[in-house]
């Protein structure tokens, strides 16, 4: 547990918030807080944001609550997580490697995509841990011969499906199936577990559809049907995607135990008829998980982070008898360190980027540090914005950590009328946004190419925009009356 600890807090918090994923977890957690509406998710006060359930945002705004505004406490849940799978996997390794109990947990604190998912702010990490929980507790319930933990299992699930809906289910799936296939175990389905598992993993969703109208429609089309049977989200839905995101994150991410766990493969009996219980659910457990994630056609790499437990369990019961001589010991540190090193690398990469040639500065992605933005728009506004507005241009939603303000999208040509119900393209139209009357206390950020549009409609809505500067690659307004540009002039 010192050693996961180690690895999975160095350089936690050096690292700027990347946009466009960490900044949106996070912006929609500091909207709980701003809006003090911790049921409807919004990513501004416009605009909802039902992409996820609310369970990391919750995590993450309590985080922030406690410990700041800062980096370190936007990660904090992640954490957290990351260290309670390595603890369910000491606490259930005697049932899957009994030589060596707590060789799982060792292998999955050391398993580099667990390590650099637990430096990002998502929900992979938060249900890698509740599903992880449901498998513990089956296990404790059927090989400790304790049933009500079966309880605890649905609890669980109910947790995972607040977490990431439906992909949470699927080791509920696997352990059906396991259940059915298997005589003997617990009761599976007791009417408490059920209750909690209904109150617990769906009585959000049934205040939030009643709440607002269509809202149950965009669950089922977009997240739902969009993800598993269309390319809507332009996420590798090639025939061939799966392979290529999910043979490489499982391929890279498991080093350098699958290796040695595939040539000890035979001493666990892999075959499904030599196989043991304790195997064959592993097997199932992945088994179903790949096939509905090969399935689908919205693939990432991270959707296969609650796999990485079970593969843990697997792996530790094929080297429980492994030889631990110093070139593995040597291979296994030498590996952590590198994943450290990574996280340090990454969390220094503006000094770095300084101590190299301009043209090879250009190509690391700095535009998505939303730190740096922050920096660079304090340096030319004279003010506290209470919003960034991005005008055409895509939202760093990482800003209202360090700024402390709202980050909206608006669109010269959108249509408010056809505007979705969440995940819209933009919060507002540009037509709209300027007749507000406090656009004064904002800060407008676009390409350069659409200044001169920006300005005449400024001018047409009564304000004179003030070019306050440069920031990155765009071009940063303010908006004055007239009067006030006249004696900001003077």
């Amino acid at each position: 547990m010192l050693l996961a600890a180690f690895l999975v807090l160095a350089f936690q918090g050096t690292r700027g918030l990347w946009d466009p994923d960490e900044g949106r977890f996070t912006n929609v957690a500091l909207q709980m807080i701003h809006t003090g509406d911790f049921i409807s998710l919004h990513r501004h006060h416009e605009t909802f944001h039902f992409t996820k359930p609310p369970v990391t945002y919750w995590a993450i705004a309590a985080s922030v609550s406690a410990f700041g505004w800062n980096e370190w406490a936007a990660r904090l849940p992640n954490v957290l997580a990351f260290l309670g799978v390595v603890a369910l996997l000491l606490r259930i390794g005697r049932h899957f490697a009994p030589q060596r109990a707590w060789l799982p947990g060792l292998i999955y604190a050391t398993l580099p995509v667990p390590l650099l998912s637990a430096h990002l702010v998502t929900t992979d990490t938060p249900l890698a841990f509740a599903t992880t929980l449901a498998l513990a507790c089956y296990v404790i319930a059927r090989f400790e011969d304790r049933p009500a933990f079966i309880i605890g299992m649905w609890a669980a699930f109910g947790l995972a499906f607040m977490t990431k809906g439906p992909p949470g289910l699927l080791g509920l799936a696997a352990v059906i199936v396991f259940h059915l296939t298997h005589k003997g175990g617990p009761r599976l389905f007791p009417p408490l577990g059920l209750l909690l598992f209904g109150v617990v993993g769906f009585t959000w969703y049934g205040v939030v559809v009643a709440r607002h109208e269509g809202l149950l429609g965009y669950f089922l089309g977009y997240e739902v049907f969009a993800r598993i049977a269309t390319d809507t989200h332009n996420r590798h839905p090639e025939w061939w995607g799966g392979f290529y995101v999910y043979g490489l994150t499982l391929g890279l991410g498991t080093l350098p135990w699958w290796p040695w766990a595939l040539a000890s493969a035979r001493r666990i009996g892999l075959r499904w008829r030599e196989a043991e219980a304790q195997t064959r659910l592993l097997l199932v457990w992945i088994g179903i998980a790949l096939l509905v994630f090969m399935l689908s056609r919205s693939r990432l790499p991270l959707y296969v982070l609650p796999l990485f437990a079970p593969l843990a369990l697997l792996f530790g019961r094929a080297l429980q008898q492994m030889e631990w001589r110093w070139p593995r010991v040597a291979a296994v540190a030498a590996l952590a360190a590198f994943v450290v090193g990574i996280k340090a690398l990454l969390g220094f990469l503006p000094q770095l980027a300084q101590q190299l040639p301009a043209e090879q500065a250009d190509r690391l992605p700095l535009h998505k540090n939303a730190r740096q933005w922050a920096a660079d728009l304090r340096a030319i506004t004279p003010f506290a914005p209470t919003e960034v507005v991005f005008v055409n241009d895509m939202a760093r939603y990482g800003l209202h950590l360090y700024l402390r303000a709202e980050v909206e999208k608006i669109d010269f040509d959108g249509d408010m009328a056809r505007k979705p119900l969440s995940d819209a393209p933009f919060d507002d139209t540009v037509y709209d946004e300027l007749r507000e009357a406090d656009v004064q206390s904002r800060i407008f950020v676009m390409r350069p190419w659409a200044q001169e549009r920006f300005e005449l409609m400024a001018r047409e809505a009564g304000w004179v925009p003030v070019l306050l500067g440069p920031a990155q690659d765009r071009v940063v307004y303010r908006l004055s009356l007239a009067s006030t540009s006249s004696n900001d002039a003077r």
